[in-house]
């Protein structure tokens, strides 16, 4: 069910992104045949207006078809026949939609559901066959002590876990009922990353919610932080600072991590992070992406006049071997991962 939840998420950021092309379209006068959600066959098709809406059978993208690009046809509700500017503008509409969407989401976050302000050393939760669970550990047990280490923060329990490893033997001290109890047990292992030893509790949190304005603002902010990370850490991928890899995620990836993000209540800033990450790929110079459309609008004001069709065709075709080949190599790497017990996402 999660995995469904986290697919359901994916389709609504593309139906955003397509939404924000079709939108500007129609609003500068051209004519969109078809919306489409999915490839391959067409499971639902009805039109509504001049426009035809299909829900397709492999979901792994969509599209919203515009007169004139790319099937010959002319006319003046054409999309080569409106202005540079114009369909600039709608070209930037689905990397722009995504970007509003990231906001919206993240502002949501910190209206409604709030921002972590505090982690306490106090169990709100145990996880089912984990350690804790078999030694007895409970909800409302404040962990002061691992191994005869103590500590007050939850930061301490972190450092106090880190270098252990699944299978190895501790002792886990707690205060309940105003007296100190100590569960000895050995540690499991994370399912996302075996190598990774966990007691098995989830910790309380303290959250802040914030007022509306407030919430565009840090949403805002936070988008900005996360375009100069990536930038960064495009950058570092360039130097040979992190290995390409590692860091790359697919489908497979995108969905085991959505459906965790689900079960531990972190999937809408991940749904946000995504939806940012998509239209930032999308503006990547590179045809058939939206990026690409834009420099050869940008081409064209440079020369005086269109690129043809011929030679854009050629480059789309370089590119669509290009974006073929990430995503295979991302699908290779998430199948890699699973059978090396590797996580999707470094720590």
């Amino acid at each position: 069910m999660t995995v469904l939840v986290a697919l359901l998420g994916l389709i609504l950021l593309i139906v955003i992104h397509e939404l924000g092309h079709m939108l500007t379209a129609k609003a500068l006068g051209v004519r969109v045949p078809e919306f489409g959600v999915g490839f391959g066959p067409p499971l639902v098709k009805r039109k509504i207006g001049a426009t035809v809406y299909s829900f397709r059978i492999i979901l792994l993208g969509g599209f919203a078809k515009m007169a004139g690009m790319g099937d010959g046809e002319e006319g003046p509700d054409t999309y080569p026949a409106k202005a540079p500017w114009r369909r600039a503008l709608i070209i930037f509409a689905g990397p722009a939609a995504n970007i509003l969407a990231a906001v919206a989401i993240l502002a949501g976050v910190y209206m409604f559901q709030g921002v972590v302000t505090d982690i306490k050393p106090v169990v709100e939760a145990v996880e089912p066959s984990s350690m804790a669970d078999e030694v007895g550990i409970k909800s409302g047990d404040r962990i002061v002590g691992i191994g005869g280490e103590r500590f007050g923060t939850w930061e301490g329990f972190e450092r106090e876990m880190r270098g252990r490893e699944p299978g190895e033997k501790v002792s886990v001290t707690v205060l309940r009922d105003g007296g100190e109890r100590t569960f000895t047990g050995e540690l499991g292992a994370d399912w996302q990353n075996p190598g990774r030893a966990l007691v098995g509790v989830r910790p309380e949190i303290e959250k802040t919610t914030y007022g509306p304005l407030e919430s565009v603002g840090l949403a805002v902010r936070r988008c900005v932080e996360i375009t100069v990370r990536l930038g960064a850490f495009v950058g570092q991928l360039v130097t040979g600072q992190e290995k390409f890899y590692d860091n790359v995620t697919g489908p497979v990836g995108i969905a085991s991590v959505g459906s965790t993000a689900v079960n531990q209540g972190f999937f809408l800033p991940l749904l946000a992070l995504i939806s940012l990450n998509l239209a930032i790929f999308n503006l990547l110079p590179i045809l058939p992406l939206d990026g690409g459309h834009l420099f050869f609008i940008a081409a064209e004001k440079l020369i005086g006049r269109p690129v043809s069709e011929q030679t854009m065709g050629k480059i789309a075709a370089v590119g669509i071997v290009l974006v073929l080949a990430l995503f295979l190599f991302a699908t290779y790497a998430d199948l890699s991962k699973i059978f090396t017990g590797q996580p999707f996402i470094p720590e």
